[in-house]
């Protein structure tokens, strides 16, 4: 794969993508003064480092970051969304972007 593509991911598909770029669609949980904790299109919940400014100023954001590890993500960059995430229907997109049937073809 390509180091200038940063797929969609949740948390279940993000430990495939260890120091990588990746974009994890999601829910803002809790802030404190470096982190975010978010919860994924599939439940699950990373924890979102960053330095500065989060840039966070809605609910619902799309993070691009380098994977650190299973479950921690350092921020490149946020996107802010103005309206809800429908959680279930990103999470069966990113769950059919994976299916290996298709990965190849759509990352290539």
């Amino acid at each position: 794969m390509s180091q200038d593509i940063s797929p969609r991911v949740n948390s279940a598909i993000l430990p495939r993508f260890v120091g990588k770029i990746v974009r994890i669609p999601c829910k803002i949980l809790t802030t404190t003064d470096n982190t975010v904790t978010v919860q994924t299109t599939d439940g699950g919940e990373v924890l979102v480092k960053f330095t500065g400014d989060s840039g966070i100023s809605s609910t619902y954001v799309e993070i691009v970051g380098q994977v650190i590890d299973q479950t921690t993500v350092k921020k490149v960059a946020v996107i802010n969304w103005k309206s809800d995430l429908d959680m279930q229907s990103m999470d069966r997109l990113i769950k059919h972007w994976h299916d290996p049937r298709f990965f190849g073809t759509i990352f290539s």
